[in-house]
């Protein structure tokens, strides 16, 4: 596993702090780190809600794999794919036309911070997100959210 380059935002780790383990010091970040490692949520997530960058996240998780107090979840996180953003694109452009697929392009950019991949877990916040631009919301976030619990 290379942490020290490429996107680690969606990564996901857990704490593994052993008894045995000898006394290590932490500074406030990786403290605050340390204590949201769940083994559910990506990096980033963690980034955005503790309000640190992605070097920083970087360098904290170097460090704290060093030290062999968190492992890597390897289990795959439920991700959105592409038949559930074109399944929203033909949604959309029902009702606003061809404009629909630059809507759900920029709602996966803003959601997803850029990441190639959206968990599952932040598709109602994508449908919610693009349901505001469109007059026939009810409609549309009920066909969505049905499509989103056969993932």
């Amino acid at each position: 596993m290379d942490i020290l380059h490429g996107d680690i935002s969606t990564m996901v780790f857990r704490s593994e702090i052993k008894s045995e383990s000898s006394n290590v010091s932490l500074d406030i970040n990786m403290l605050r780190v340390l204590t949201e490692l769940d083994g559910r949520q990506q990096l980033g997530l963690i980034a955005q809600k503790l309000g640190i960058n992605m070097t920083t996240i970087r360098a904290v998780i170097s460090r704290l794999i060093e030290l062999n107090l968190v492992k890597a979840v390897e289990a795959g996180i439920p991700m959105l794919d592409s038949n559930f953003f074109d399944f929203l694109t033909d949604r959309l452009s029902l009702t606003i036309g061809p404009i629909a697929q630059i809507m759900v392009d920029d709602a996966v950019s803003e959601i997803g911070h850029g990441a190639p991949q959206i968990p599952k877990s932040r598709g109602a916040e994508l449908i919610e997100l693009l349901a505001r631009q469109i007059p026939e919301k009810e409609n549309f976030i009920r066909t969505a959210m049905e499509k989103l619990k056969e993932i």
